[in-house]
């Protein structure tokens, strides 16, 4: 592990069409710089998400629980030198994510449900994980993917985001596996538009987005692929 990262930032989502997507896209690409990742150009997400043998955090989101949490492995354009360890906790209309970088070999242990290399790192936080996963018997229980259009802006740290193409799998629990145990999503031809700053909204950043006429929404990615509970 080679880093750690941890940013606390109000988070809004909201569900549009592919047309309004593409109006909005074209009028923030004139304004607001691309994230450093990809550029202007989508990438493509993939997460395996971890739950209590409950499915406690599936079913605080049901019910509406304002503080809650997820637990999941990301990685992106299935590069695997990139593979990222997230707790996410919501507490209100604020968002907290603690973010580690994790190799392959712990990634697969975590995979089989072996969580002991959680604490090779005396990280507090990560003792934090490795105890609730182990108390709550977390399991891999669903793999999300999609493409993501981004723009980030240092100010506040805000970052705007577009996911297309949502697809995912819960019969496949390998993170590493070929796309063709994936599904689409219910909304594949919807938009899931992400806002996400600290302290406030930049006065322009959020003229550009009224121009949309946007209706803030409650979808999840995760609830979404939780079919075998529905």
């Amino acid at each position: 592990m080679n880093k750690s990262l941890s940013v606390k930032r109000v988070e809004k989502k909201y569900v549009i069409g592919k047309l309004q997507a593409e109006e909005l896209l074209l009028r923030l690409k004139k304004a607001l710089p691309p994230d450093p990742y990809a550029g202007y150009e989508p990438y493509f997400v993939r997460s395996l998400y971890f739950d209590s043998y409950d499915n406690d955090d599936y079913y605080d989101k049901m019910a509406g629980i304002q503080n809650r949490k997820k637990i999941r492995i990301r990685i992106y354009d299935e590069n695997t030198d990139v593979i990222k360890l997230e707790l996410k906790q919501k507490f209100g209309v604020t968002q907290q994510k603690h973010s580690f970088s994790i190799d392959r070999e712990l990634c697969e242990e975590l995979m089989r449900g072996r969580y002991e290399g959680l604490l090779e790192f005396n990280d507090p936080m990560l003792d934090q994980i490795h105890y609730l996963m182990v108390k709550e018997v977390y399991r891999p229980k669903c793999i999300v993917e999609y493409e993501r259009t981004a723009f980030a802006l240092p100010n506040n740290d805000t970052r705007i985001t577009f996911d297309t193409k949502v697809r995912t799998s819960v019969g496949c629990l390998d993170l590493f596996a070929p796309r063709s145990h994936y599904r689409p999503a219910d909304i594949e031809d919807l938009v899931v538009l992400e806002v996400k700053y600290n302290h406030f909204l930049l006065s322009y950043v959020k003229d550009l987005l009224a121009t949309s006429d946007l209706y803030i929404g409650s979808y999840s990615k995760y609830i979404n692929a939780r079919q075998d509970l529905v």
